[in-house]
């Protein structure tokens, strides 16, 4: 069922009681998460915060801290899934989701009040309850008691025909509604409208909310109109003053470019890189080039940020948006969410973005400790270490995700399989530690789409530890429709191969697969989508 009252029918409800706060490996929940810590320490909320990366990390986390638990809150997982088939709670406890992967399981929809959806999204057409669960059995069995000889055989067949025209219209309605895998609302926003709606909207929380919004942007997990609209709110939550702030102003769609130089930042960019073709011999003069049209000496451009003349500093974005047309480059600037802190230079929530990714999927911090790091990144007062910490394995990913990508464009290992491309990271590689996660290797998986026009779905595979792979799918067109048919495809393919596939992230178009049956279950795939 959906809470209707965001405050009333969800956060009162948890006030005096021990929460058990469950939080996915993401950005946007690593933001949800803080806002919900920092409304629970306000109202001295006693919880504890467990984060998980599947299915079964989710089942374990609960089995392991239900005793005297009562309330759930569930961020960015257990939407999607049957949570009281799989957890099998008592009947008291009770499941708050705020979840932006979508769509979520029906049973969680009509659900009797066990489990409770904090936000309905506009985008999901969910089918009528009528059209999908029905009891009518016993009823129809009685009436039949009622009729002799042929009228009861005859009402017996108009029954079964009855059901199994019924039963094929919910097959089609649940495929309809299950076919794609794609993300609503990001979960930071919704836990803001809650933090307005009690009256605690800080720079903190609003800092939460625009790093929340602008990773969907940046990974393109919704259309860009959808991204627009998820921002105004934002928008209007913006106040000014002499302390820390959020403010809205025009920016580079750069990644890390203050903490870098401008050359790097465009090295490194993967929404404008792959249309500079480094990959090709000649992509370095292109890129020379572009720096020339900029007029930005290549002496200022290679050095940091920081340390280049003034002038250019703040021409930069008008010289991008004069020289990006010639060169094919689409939005070199856009509206984007700034931290200003007084004697400190401007935060970019894009930055932020990136920074917290590479401490979630550290190639040498545990996850359960680069998840803590990551929220400690998202304060926006004082020194913060873990920001630091952040943006430079931040460098270091998207420097190993360039190379990936513009190794596996130049070499040909870009791979035909009929109706998808892809390819695979090979095992012993500099960048397969660096891109082992679905967050990082979706970032080279969309590089290498973007380069090659992007309008054939691409799959990507990375080395795990024990003999086995992660495989992901990327949509085509995916930086405007970002709707995923490969969830549903992994499923199928699954079956139809024998292959031992672990389906268990969250996000469905990400699998585990044992490394000797990738060929097997690539073949399936292939006959499947062909």
């Amino acid at each position: 069922m959906f809470v209707e009252d965001i405050k009333n029918d969800f956060y009162n409800v948890l006030l005096g009681n021990r929460v058990l706060l469950i939080v996915h490996y993401d950005v946007d929940a690593v933001c949800a998460c803080k806002i919900l810590q920092d409304l629970f320490k306000c109202d001295n909320i006693s919880y504890t915060l467990v984060p998980v990366g599947g299915i079964s990390e989710l089942k374990t986390a609960y089995e392991e801290n239900n005793e005297e638990i009562k309330y759930v809150v569930l961020v960015n997982c257990g939407g999607t899934i049957d949570l009281v088939d799989i957890l099998q709670p008592e009947e008291d406890v009770v499941f708050f989701v705020l979840d932006s992967h979508k769509p979520t399981d029906i049973c969680n929809v009509y659900s009797d009040g066990q489990v409770r959806l904090v936000y309905k999204d506009d985008e999901e057409n969910i089918p009528n309850f009528d059209d999908i669960f029905r009891d009518d059995d016993e009823e129809e069995e009685e009436n039949d008691d009622e009729l002799q000889g042929a009228d009861r055989l005859e009402a017996v067949v108009e029954r079964r025909r009855a059901r199994k025209a019924w039963e094929e219209r919910r097959h089609t309605l649940m495929f309809n509604y299950t076919q794609f895998s794609y993300y609503g609302k990001p979960s930071a926003c919704v836990a803001l409208e809650l933090a307005v709606r009690v009256s605690r909207c800080s720079a903190a929380v609003l800092w939460c909310g625009a790093v929340g919004c602008t990773a969907h942007a940046a990974l393109y997990l919704r259309p860009p109109a959808r991204c627009l609209l998820d921002a105004e709110p934002l928008q209007r939550c913006l106040a000014h003053s002499t302390s820390a702030h959020v403010v809205v102003a025009k920016d580079a769609w750069l990644p890390l470019y203050r903490w870098w130089s401008v050359e790097g930042a465009l090295r490194h960019a993967a929404g404008l890189a792959p249309r500079l073709r480094l990959h090709n011999s000649s992509g370095a003069t292109r890129l020379r080039q572009l720096l020339a049209d900029m007029g930005f000496p290549l002496q200022q451009a290679r050095q940091s940020y920081r340390s280049m003349d003034v002038e250019l500093r703040r021409g930069l974005l008008g010289a991008l948006e004069a020289a990006a047309p010639k060169h094919k480059l689409s939005a070199p600037t856009r509206p984007a969410f700034l931290l200003q802190r007084p004697h400190a230079h401007p935060l970019a929530a894009l930055d932020t973005v990136y920074a917290c990714m590479a401490l979630i999927e550290h190639d040498t911090i545990p996850r359960a400790e680069g998840f803590q790091r990551a929220l400690a990144a998202l304060e926006v007062c004082g020194e913060n270490e873990a920001l630091k910490l952040g943006v430079t394995s931040a460098r270091r990913s998207l420097e190993a995700v360039a190379r990936l990508a513009q190794g596996v464009l130049s070499s040909r290992g870009l791979l035909l399989a009929g109706p998808f491309n892809y390819f695979i990271v090979q095992e012993g590689t500099t960048e397969s530690t660096s891109v082992r996660g679905p967050l990082w290797l979706g970032e080279a998986a969309r590089w290498v789409a973007s380069a090659t026009g992007g309008s054939r779905p691409l799959l990507a595979s990375s080395p795990l530890a024990n003999g086995q792979c992660l495989l992901l799918g990327v949509p085509p067109r995916y930086d405007q429709e970002p709707r995923n048919l490969f969830g549903a495809a992994f499923e199928q393919a699954a079956q139809k191969s024998g292959a031992s596939v672990i389906l268990d992230y969250v996000d469905t178009s990400v699998i585990v697969l044992p490394t000797s049956q990738r060929t097997q279950f690539l073949d399936a795939l292939t006959a499947l989508l062909a």
